[in-house]
């Protein structure tokens, strides 16, 4: 069994004073020839007599859990944890959760015990509950995600009466801490093939109860040019990111507003009038910009009738109509659209998250929060509208440049840093929609893995660019021309894009700097006098 020096010197000393059985998932990960790393094991004598012994030899455990504890010890990033058992190997195993997890190895003699054929199961590739499977799961209900995880980890088949027991208890979950049930999706969202975890959930009811948001997609037909309707497309998102929990999660989120939005092209004519703080024509109501130009005009809307709320209509297009006509008509042929699916897929993010604890999750090794995974799902459509002239092969070199340029420092800077990692999110993301289920020309996909490497090469080129920006002219600039409070901070801003977008670079001259604050004062004028 492959261990660290320190986790074999440290069973030995163990099993000089007692008898230890090393048991779970360090012995099922050894019998399945796949490397292990932490260490779980069960002695017959009381755990603060082993505690004792363990800060003789110099340990440090610490003591975890309050109803059933745990000896837990931490070393050289590895970690053991020790729990008591009354000497009855069989009746410990029928505590646990499955059988491949119930397979005990004697540390002394190396023997292996099995009193519940787990090794057979593990042989045959079926997941079953040690025991009665009700018993199991109401005991600790989050062991549901942990029998979906090892299913699609392992290639399991999980026995019917475990299934329908787990099936059962759903609503269990309910009063489970958010914070387990959050760590247990954060790992099967991670898996190797995270889609096969989200359509067991759904199998099982899961999505049903707690992520309604996403089997509304299922059927959801999208435009002409997708070959998968919402929930296939979005399976296929995510199981083409990256192993990252933000990314994972942005693939899975990413479109569940186009439910909310889902649309067809329609026109409707008739008097355009204002109540309760809405447009109306008629029996519906308009969403648009600037509608109160039309407010008491008889008007044509070229516009967009959602699917699943059909008073509703979004407008592409309007204008006066001097006939008066009035009526609703559907366009032939008309589009499917999603129009701002964007925007409606984080508010439902926004409420999944108050749900659930995933921050813990996304807060892993600084790959982003909750805000970061917001900006992503709001975010993602940004490429394709950016660059859909370049996608189609239009467009001149030095255009594209400076449009790369200005693209990645807009999502890059926060104001206070350039993050080149959230750039770089966002292009994974946006190849994993790219190559989610639309239509594609090998010609298309040279394009976009072009232009998608040129991205990521301006995003580093852009970091560089803005670690080598100093300072020292405008600040002496700044105290000749009394340039003080949000104005310098605004005009340094300024500065900051000019210098790092563009092509060349720009050193800061005193003429530069002279012809640059005229440009911004001439531009703060303009805005006051709009506003």
């Amino acid at each position: 069994m492959d261990m660290d020096l320190y986790q074999e010197e440290l069973i030995k000393k163990i099993s000089a004073i007692t008898p230890f059985y090393i048991v779970g998932g360090t012995v099922r990960d050894h019998l399945l020839n796949r490397p292990g790393k932490d260490v779980d094991g069960i002695i017959p004598i009381p755990l603060e007599e082993l505690e004792k012994h363990l800060r003789e030899w110099g340990y440090h455990p610490l003591k975890i859990g309050a109803k059933h504890q745990t000896l837990s010890v931490f070393q050289q990033g590895q970690r053991m944890d020790i729990n008591f058992f009354d000497g009855d190997l069989e009746a410990d195993a029928l505590r646990r959760d499955f059988t491949i997890n119930a397979v005990f190895q004697d540390a002394r003699t190396g023997e292996l015990i099995d009193p519940l054929q787990g090794r057979e199961d593990l042989e045959n590739k079926l997941l079953r509950a040690c025991g009665n499977p009700w018993e199991r799961f109401r005991e600790d209900p989050v062991r549901i995600l942990r029998m979906v995880r090892f299913s699609v980890q392992y290639g399991m088949d999980i026995e019917e009466d475990t299934f329908r027991s787990a099936q059962s208890l759903l609503p269990e979950l309910k009063h489970v801490a958010s914070e387990r049930t959050s760590e247990e999706l954060g790992r099967i969202l991670t898996l190797a093939d995270p889609a096969a975890g989200i359509r067991l959930l759904n199998e099982l009811g899961y999505l049903t109860l707690y992520l309604p948001e996403l089997v509304r997609l299922q059927g959801l037909a999208q435009n002409r040019y997708h070959t998968k309707d919402a929930w296939e497309h979005t399976l296929q998102v995510l199981a083409n990111t990256p192993p990252q929990p933000i990314l994972r999660l942005a693939g899975l989120f990413h479109d569940l507003g186009k439910w909310e939005v889902a649309s067809r092209e329609c026109y409707v004519w008739g008097k355009c009038w204002a109540e309760d703080k809405g447009y109306y024509i008629g029996e519906y109501r308009i969403l648009g910009r600037q509608l109160h130009r039309y407010h008491g005009d008889c008007v044509e809307v070229h516009g967009t009738r959602l699917d699943h709320y059909p008073q509703v209509i979004q407008v592409k297009r309007i204008r006066k109509d001097p006939s008066c006509r009035r009526g609703f008509e559907w366009v032939r042929d008309g589009k499917r659209h999603f129009l701002g699916h964007e925007k409606e897929s984080g508010r439902l993010t926004r409420q999944i998250l108050a749900r659930f604890r995933l921050a813990m999750v996304l807060g892993k090794e600084g790959e982003g929060g909750e805000k970061d995974l917001l900006w992503l799902i709001e975010n993602h459509m940004s490429g394709t509208l950016s660059f859909i002239a370049e996608l189609r092969g239009e467009g001149t070199a030095l255009q594209l440049n400076q449009k790369m340029r200005q693209f990645v420092w807009e999502k890059g800077w926060d104001g206070r840093s350039y993050r080149l990692t959230r750039v770089d999110q966002l292009l994974e993301l946006w190849r994993a929609d790219f190559y989610g289920g639309k239509k594609r020309e090998p010609k298309e996909e040279q394009i976009f893995e072009e232009l998608l490497e040129k991205l990521h090469q301006t995003n580093k080129a852009v970091q560089k660019r803005h670690q080598e920006l100093e300072w020292g002219e405008l600040e002496k600039f700044a105290q000749e021309h009394k340039i003080k409070g949000r104005e310098w901070g605004d005009f340094k801003e300024s500065l900051r894009k000019t210098r790092v977008v563009s092509v060349d670079w720009i050193p800061l001259t005193t003429g530069f700097l002279e012809k640059e604050y005229k440009h911004f004062k001439g531009r703060n004028y303009a805005k006051r006098e709009r506003e």
